[in-house]
């Protein structure tokens, strides 16, 4: 029986789902093959083991104590998908479900990512790192802002001109230091998971996603009820679904990404735009992987037992 660590929660805006994404693995992880410990990040980074709490290194020190051999980070965001656990945990030498550091630090960084896509003739819309200072715009409006660094679509913005865009950009760098501007890109949305299967990159099938509310698949779209409308398996024909999932498992391997991935893109005029990877996508009863893991056959347990074999090989 392999031992296995669950780490959740942290210190990232995406807490709350995170703990979601958790307890659906806890629900359905196969307790006959695997013995599980939970450990719980609080959101100023200590570990909770059981009644206990540990600073980083000591909580890190005793699951290593306890005999884990694998841990599964479902940590979305800030700590856990920014490449600094799996830092801590390369330093450890335990294995773990995932992208390596170095391939979590490039990938959260939306604008790195998008400079190896682009090299690797992989379209995304046209975009550029803005600042307070240097906010101009030398695309065609409407524009999309991001933080270059955050999950979930979390303070996504669309501005229509540019007469909108400076009357609310102060408020914008108040909180962040810079953004990333890209054009919008007006489509058809698709997301696509590819997971390791034998060290080799499968992808699972496409969802569309229509919104039902706003114009934007920002944060309170993905998690309100009612905020848009998933179709999986995409209603697509043959040739654009193997395009879809072709571009999911180019981004998974020009990126070097281990375990699982999750693409965002958009198919304008016939052509299909990378919006965003994900490196640790949701896992809540509601999330994509999940349901496009069932569409392909894989029920929950199998997709954990699939994802915790990855990093065991």
């Amino acid at each position: 029986m392999i031992k296995v660590a669950i780490l959740y929660g942290g210190p990232g805006s995406e807490h709350e789902v995170s703990i979601s994404s958790a307890k659906n693995i806890l629900e359905n992880i196969d307790r006959d093959k695997f013995d599980v410990l939970e450990v719980f990040i609080t959101k100023d980074k200590k570990y909770k083991i059981n009644d206990s709490l540990f600073e980083e290194q000591e909580g890190i020190k005793e699951i290593k104590d306890k005999g884990v051999e694998i841990i599964f980070p479902i940590i979305h965001g800030e700590y856990g998908e920014d490449g600094e656990l799996q830092e801590r945990l390369e330093e450890s030498q335990i294995k773990f479900v995932g992208s390596s550091s170095v391939v979590s630090r490039l990938t959260i960084d939306k604008n790195k990512t998008n400079e190896i896509l682009s090299k690797n003739g992989i379209k995304i819309p046209k975009s550029k790192i803005i600042t307070k200072e240097n906010s101009g715009i030398d695309f065609n409006y409407p524009i999309i802002l991001k933080p270059v660094s955050e999950g979930s679509s979390v303070d996504l913005f669309k501005f229509e001109n540019e007469y909108d865009f400076k009357n609310y950009s102060e408020k914008i760098f108040e909180k962040h230091k810079d953004m990333l501007a890209q054009e919008f890109v007006k489509g058809r949305e698709f997301t696509c998971g590819v997971i390791d299967i034998g060290g080799k990159p499968n992808p699972l099938v496409a969802t569309e996603v229509i919104l039902t509310k706003g114009e934007l698949f920002d944060y309170e779209a993905k998690y309100t009820q009612g905020g848009c409308k998933e179709i999986t398996p995409a209603e697509t024909d043959d040739e654009l679904m193997e395009n879809i999932k072709n571009l999911a498992v180019s981004c998974h391997k020009v990126l070097d990404c281990k375990s699982i991935s999750r693409t965002d893109m958009i198919l304008k005029d016939g052509e299909l735009y990378v919006l965003e990877i994900n490196t640790i996508p949701g896992m809540t009863k509601t999330s994509f992987i999940p349901q496009q893991a069932k569409a392909c056959g894989y029920d929950m347990k199998d997709l954990i037992t699939i994802l915790i074999k990855s990093a065991h090989e």
